[in-house]
């Protein structure tokens, strides 16, 4: 398991958990990120925000904080949803 701020782009992973508060878990199932999501890392610069797709390719655009704290697994193509 490690941060989706560690994911070089391309790659596809698993969220597996979310450490945060209950606003930010809160916020981000709004967004649509739950453990269970499959998200593709499309952009992750050294500084700056990560932009994610999910469900259906939409587009996400991260902080470097918040993705910090987004729990992550690789996933294979084999095993995606």
């Amino acid at each position: 398991m490690m941060s989706l701020s560690m994911i070089s782009p391309g790659e596809r992973v698993r969220l597996i958990a979310i450490w945060g508060g209950h606003a930010v878990r809160k916020r981000l199932a709004e967004l649509g990120l739950t453990p269970g999501t499959v998200l593709w890392v499309v952009q992750a610069d050294i500084y700056g925000p990560l932009i994610v797709a999910v469900k259906n390719d939409a587009r996400l655009v991260l902080g470097r904080g918040i993705a910090h704290k987004i729990q992550v697994e690789p996933v294979s193509s084999l095993q995606e949803e």
